[in-house]
């Protein structure tokens, strides 16, 4: 049995919050020199840049695994996190969330600080290769809520063979508590996500009447960020159906919060 050091859920140049730093390759060069095992990919409501990101890892040298992930947004403004095997699966869960979004508004340019002609503006929702080329740009709205309610979202999920995670369960905004004041009992969650700032003040413990499986994850918008939150992993090999294992703890398999 391994112990592996994982990082659930990390964003790219994709996600329209994330640094204009978090390229793929600048993402897997991070996660090597960090000694993770491990990483997720979960932009905002897309899987666009996934593949690119496990190419960029397979490139380096004792890279990272890469599980390919989506961050959904529900009706209900809560963040629900994807987890699977293959791109094929996350990128069509992916096509299904981004077709519902209205379409993205091209934001004014940048005035000068100086009062001089307005600058361009940094490209925004960006696709890219393993290179960190830009390929293109997502032309819908990825910070808005999806049509698909939470539970319908934890089903389409599961429908694509993945895991569904509570994302950030401890924080005030776009989380399960935060914004239904309770944890539905008919909602088939995988596992709950805590932020690395919740672990760090003992907050973990708070969450387990709810008897599933916590994780935690630096839920990375910038470089730096990458490796703060971190799950360790008892398992066989870095592959999906042995995380799934991991959080229902079975065959020796486990999973902690580091």
């Amino acid at each position: 049995m391994m112990r592996l050091a994982a990082d659930l859920h990390i964003h790219t140049v994709l996600s329209p919050c994330a640094s204009r730093e978090m390229t793929p390759p600048a993402i897997a060069r991070e996660a090597a020199r960090r000694e993770l095992d491990v990483i997720a990919v979960c932009d905002h409501n897309s899987a666009g840049n996934v593949e690119a990101v496990c190419a960029a890892a397979a490139a380096i040298s004792g890279g990272p695994a890469v599980i390919p992930g989506i961050e959904i947004t529900t009706t209900e403004e809560v963040h629900v996190l994807g987890l699977f095997s293959d791109p094929a699966d996350a990128q069509a869960v992916g096509i299904e969330v981004t077709s519902g979004l209205p379409p993205w508004r091209t934001l004014a340019p940048r005035t000068s600080p100086t009062g001089g002609r307005p600058g361009p503006r940094e490209p925004e929702q960006q696709l890219m290769d393993a290179c960190g080329r830009q390929t293109g740009i997502e032309k819908r709205m990825l910070a808005a809520a999806s049509r698909f309610t939470l539970s319908a979202v934890v089903d389409l999920i599961h429908l694509h063979r993945g895991i569904a995670v509570a994302a950030h369960l401890d924080r005030k905004s776009f989380s399960v508590l935060s914004q239904l004041g309770f944890m539905p009992a008919d909602i088939a969650f995988d596992g709950l996500e805590i932020s690395a700032f919740g672990v760090t003040h003992g907050r973990a413990a708070e969450f387990a009447c709810y008897r599933l499986p916590l994780i935690s994850s630096s839920d990375g918008h910038f470089l730096e960020d990458i490796g703060t939150g971190l799950t360790v992993l008892e398992v066989e090999e870095p592959v999906l159906g042995e995380i799934s294992r991991a959080l229902r703890g079975v065959e020796g398999r486990r999973c902690l919060i580091a």
